[in-house]
């Protein structure tokens, strides 16, 4: 009895942490293709500058999986300070299988950006920093600070701090996250640092503090250019014994055929989804199906294509339709 006992503890106990679903953000930093490191060289066509200090925040993480269903991560700030690799614990989260894309904005939101960060504890990321990333309460925190040598012989200085409500700017990445035996769920994506600075001229040097002018070019850098999502495009859950892929991929309209190798004595079912959560396909499959043939009506776009065993989702992958 006691044997069963704890077998039975043993089970439950790994059943509790496969449920987990723990989220990490991997950030992988990068200079062009070279891995980041500060006061690195990085050519900007005439000139060359340095990156001496980096500093943003991202805030209102939302994670969209399983066929458009949205998850918040709430409460959470993330001072990035770009290193060899930049690891951030999301949180755990039972419900998510399969995750579709990430989506974040880079600074502060109103309704925290302009609170008082000694009410924070020591070590939390809107709390007062050295060096300091709060400029004022009025004007709230830095969104982005970045600091270096610019010019011939990276003689002159130059400075941007983006900051101010309307320089809020927000990211959404196409993604699928990599899934780890223990049910763990890592998030790839690459974080270029030398398009922070993408046509803003530092050669002969620039100091600018506040929420306009080159400040607003910076900020819709990290919007626009500086985040992509590493090539993670097909996650299997490790429990199902068939086959899935979609090819060819990417694919013209037409021409894209989702291929399965089945398990018998289940329902299956393939959805097709696009980036903001739209049902485009929802057709149930046999088990004895092989190959699924995509419409031809699509966009061009990216979608996901899902394969879902009893109400389940065991695969999805991202597909990619050209013109």
């Amino acid at each position: 009895m006691k044997k069963l006992l704890l077998s039975v503890l043993s089970f439950l106990s790994v059943l509790a942490v496969q449920a987990q679903n723990n989220i990490e953000l991997h950030l992988s930093p990068r200079l062009g293709a070279a891995p980041f490191a500060l006061n690195t060289p990085v050519s900007a066509g005439s000139y060359e500058y340095k990156i001496t200090r980096l500093e943003y925040y991202i805030s209102e993480i939302k994670i969209t999986h399983d066929g458009g269903q949205v998850t918040p991560v709430t409460d959470l700030y993330l001072l990035v300070r770009p290193a060899v690799d930049s690891m951030y614990e999301i949180g755990s989260y039972p419900g998510i299988v399969n995750v579709e894309s990430i989506t974040f904005s880079v600074g502060v939101d109103q309704a925290h950006n302009h609170l008082d960060p000694a009410s924070y504890p020591a070590n939390h990321p809107l709390a007062p920093q050295n060096p300091a990333m709060q400029w004022g309460w009025s004007a709230g925190y830095r969104f982005v600070a970045i600091e270096g040598k610019a010019g011939t012989n990276f003689a002159n200085d130059y400075e941007i701090h983006a900051l101010g409500d309307a320089n809020y700017k927000t990211v959404t990445l196409a993604t699928i996250a990599e899934n780890h035996a223990n049910g763990d769920k890592t998030i790839h994506l690459i974080a270029d640092y030398a398009q922070v600075l993408n046509s803003i001229n530092v050669s002969a040097g620039l100091i600018v503090h506040g929420s306009t002018g080159k400040a607003v070019s910076l900020m819709n850098n990290m919007q626009n250019v500086v985040f992509t999502a590493e090539m993670v495009t097909m996650t299997i859950d490790p429990t199902f014994e068939g086959a899935f892929a979609v090819s060819p991929n990417p694919a013209a309209p037409g021409e894209a055929m989702v291929r399965m190798t089945l398990p018998a004595g289940y329902s299956y079912r393939v959805t097709l989804t696009d980036l903001i959560g739209r049902v485009v396909i929802n057709q149930p499959i046999s088990a004895d199906s092989q190959s699924y043939p995509l419409t031809d009506e699509l966009n061009a776009g990216t979608y996901f294509v899902h394969l879902w065993q009893q109400e389940r989702p065991v695969a999805v992958e991202k597909l990619v339709i050209t013109r």
